[in-house]
């Protein structure tokens, strides 16, 4: 199933409205761990090339993300870091995320 962003956004938007989480949409789109083709897709439709942003298949995720969001302020970067948080062990079945992934969010919560 191939999502467009604009589809996404609405039913995020409409998912908020109802009282439906976040991770709830992912799951319902496809947009699983277990379905990386999913996200891939997605990132293509914004305009995104995975292969251009990892070209060695990793990447500093945490210095990427940090560049990005460099001028949020603490308290967004908490109110993130528990969405993301939620998400992932929604989409994730209860499983752990990787520590350093947990470290990072862990300081973001902190409003580091």
């Amino acid at each position: 199933m191939s999502i467009d962003p604009e589809t996404l956004r609405q039913r995020l938007m409409e998912a908020a409205m109802q009282g439906i989480s976040p991770g709830q949409v992912f799951k319902e789109l496809g947009i699983t761990p277990d379905n990386p083709q999913a996200l891939e897709d997605l990132m293509k439709q914004a305009g995104f090339d995975p292969s251009s942003l990892f070209p060695d298949g990793q990447v500093d995720m945490p210095s990427m993300i940090n560049n990005l969001t460099r001028d949020l302020s603490p308290e967004v970067k908490q109110q993130l870091s528990q969405v993301i948080q939620g998400m992932a062990h929604e989409l994730n079945n209860g499983q752990p995320l990787p520590p350093d992934v947990e470290e990072f969010l862990k300081g973001w919560g902190r409003g580091n």
